[in-house]
């Protein structure tokens, strides 16, 4: 038997038996993996973490909800947009409603030292190795100080009063601890929000049904201003359907002007408008970005003292 078996090999081509060889051992080897897997699985404690631990991703794969993306708003959900808390989120990134902080800069002419300023007072926060300034908080009302060494202080807030009073209180504890900030310049922040809402508009329309509380003059810029009355709030319009809203003084503030902008702009749609007359970029300079400076250059503050 073993000598028939010894011909037969040495009838059979070396490649063949190499092949016959390989195949019977990945049977092998297959019959053994599943073997080992069926024990395996028999064998799991049920209450051991692993095993419950793979369950439960199982578990949550399958019962994965799938993304959903925000839905549209309404015309009536967006005319009334700070009335219904649960769409809020929705109508803002509809039509990207960007708050901006209330904030007071003061350039002054001293030299200050950080780590001494961080042992001096309270509330500080000093990491040189991740920020050049120092970081002071205060609170009733909350702001947010920085004061950097060359000599700027920078004050932020929840309103445009509580922004100065904590210039004013930060500038005394300065003086309390031997220093004597001149104050070179004070700038304050001019644009509140920025918005747009999804078609052109009808500015020309607008002017001449307002022409109290507009100004609109195409000879020499792109956009009207409409003055909301009762307050110091202006609010310039583009075309295109852009909006700034400026010089307000409290966030519910800035929240009023465009909840009472919003209904006049989607009166004043304009499908008509051609586009391109509606560009006002500056090569890769974005238009938005370019009259938001603007704005914030004709609103700035400035006092020789």
């Amino acid at each position: 038997m073993n000598s028939a078996r010894n011909n037969l090999k040495r009838s059979m081509p070396m490649e063949a038996l190499i092949k016959t060889k390989v195949m019977k051992t990945a049977s092998m080897s297959r019959k053994t993996l599943l073997e080992d897997a069926k024990l395996s699985t028999s064998d799991q404690d049920p209450s051991d973490r692993q095993v419950l631990a793979n369950k439960a991703s199982e578990g949550a794969e399958e019962m994965s909800l799938p993304i959903v993306n925000p839905r549209e708003p309404t015309l009536k959900d967006v005319l009334s947009i700070y009335e219904n808390v649960s769409k809020l989120g929705d109508i803002q990134r509809y039509l990207n409603v960007i708050y901006k902080p209330f904030y007071c800069l003061a350039m002054t002419t001293s030299k200050f030292h950080l780590l001494e300023l961080d042992m001096g007072l309270k509330n500080t926060a000093f990491e040189p190795e991740k920020h050049m300034a120092l970081f002071v908080y205060r609170y009733s009302p909350t702001r947010s100080i920085r004061i950097y060494p060359h000599g700027n202080i920078y004050c932020q807030a929840f309103c445009k009063n509580s922004a100065r009073y904590g210039l004013a209180n930060i500038l005394k504890e300065l003086r309390y601890l031997g220093y004597a900030p001149r104050l070179r310049r004070l700038k304050t922040n001019a644009v509140n929000a920025t918005f747009s809402v999804p078609f052109n508009l009808n500015l020309r329309q607008f002017h001449l049904e307002n022409p109290v509380v507009t100004r609109y003059d195409t000879s020499k810029y792109p956009f009207l201003v409409y003055k909301m009355m009762g307050t110091t709030v202006e609010i310039a319009i583009f075309p295109t359907g852009y909006v700034i809203v400026l010089f307000a003084t409290t966030m519910e503030i800035t929240k009023l002007a465009i909840a009472h902008i919003l209904p006049t702009l989607y009166r004043l749609k304009d499908p008509y408008q051609e586009q391109c007359k509606l560009s006002h970029s500056s090569g890769d300079i974005d238009y938005k970005l370019l009259w938001e400076n603007h704005f914030q250059k004709n609103g700035d503050k400035t006092t020789d003292w």
